[in-house]
């Protein structure tokens, strides 16, 4: 139960952990300025009553629609200035489980790119809520922000909190790292193919999730229970899945985050851990290596 307590608490603490953690340490450093742009909407309503004869009953009988956009976006016309808004603008469709459009207008107008994806959500929202339905509660709040810069490379952060009216919210945090000279992006592409390089990095990752899953626990649970009491197929004594969105650079490593139910259970929250760069350098590609020198 500790265990369960503390994940879920880890759960909703994420999202001010990765909009705040770069500022408050001081990683803003850096030649890529930002510039906020926000969509923001609220209202409350009375819920549509169900027919006499549904099996379905309202919880309450009021409507909440609550959304929230908050993007950092780089400023200026550059590659990589470009490769940023369009990176965001393209994980905001792909984690709209309501509508799936994309931007397609002009991306050196970034606060278009805010209004096109909030009044999208709007829409497809009402267009969800106007059957009867048990619960009228629909939230959801995405923020794009700078969360590491050096010389080289920037990383951003994108993160989705929301609620569909399911048993419970669901959360998104993953960033992307883009090099500065011409706006490639690094993801699980940075990582060598070296058969020996990935069983090293491999070991890396399971004694690392052996210590995120010890948090909270009175002894540090080993390999064996973490395959087979922990982690679903996709962590195994045989096959060490890396995170669906790849790791990205920060200012103390490589850092990694597996998505709710992605490895694990939802109790367990988000699975997560930073590998320092003395510890994985040497399983890096040659054109992500020279981002941390």
């Amino acid at each position: 139960m500790k265990k369960v307590l503390l994940a879920v608490s880890a759960l909703l603490m994420i999202a001010a952990l990765y909009s705040c953690k770069e500022q408050a340490s001081g990683f803003f450093s850096g030649d890529v300025t930002v510039k906020k742009y926000e969509y923001h909407y609220y209202d409350a309503r009375v819920s549509p009553e169900p027919p006499a004869d549904s099996e379905y009953k309202n919880d309450d009988d009021s409507v909440h629609i609550s959304i929230s956009l908050e993007l950092d976006l780089p400023e200026g016309n550059s590659v990589l200035a470009h490769r940023v808004r369009e990176w965001v603008s393209e994980q905001i469709s792909f984690n709209n489980q309501l509508s799936n459009v994309f931007f397609a207008g002009n991306l050196d107008d970034a606060q278009a790119i805010a209004d096109f994806y909030g009044k999208d959500l709007l829409q497809t929202i009402e267009k969800d809520i106007e059957a009867p339905i048990i619960n009228g509660h629909r939230s959801i709040d995405i923020t794009a922000s700078k969360y590491y810069e050096n010389d080289k490379c920037v990383t951003w952060m994108f993160t989705v909190y929301e609620f569909m009216g399911g048993a419970h919210p669901s959360q998104t945090a993953y960033g992307a790292t883009f090099r500065k000279s011409d706006g490639r992006m690094f993801g699980n592409d940075m990582f060598s193919p070296d058969w020996d390089n990935r069983n090293k990095l491999d070991s890396l990752i399971v004694e690392s999730l052996c210590s995120y899953f010890s948090e909270g626990v009175d002894e540090k649970i080993d390999d064996d229970q973490l395959f087979h009491e922990f982690t679903n197929e996709k962590i195994t004594e045989t096959m060490v899945a890396l995170p669906k969105y790849g790791p990205w650079f920060s200012q103390t490593g490589i850092e990694f985050v597996y998505q709710q139910y992605e490895i694990t259970a939802y109790a367990f929250g988000m699975p997560s851990f930073t590998l320092p760069y003395e510890k994985v350098k040497g399983f890096l590609t040659p054109a992500a290596a020279d981002l941390v020198k």
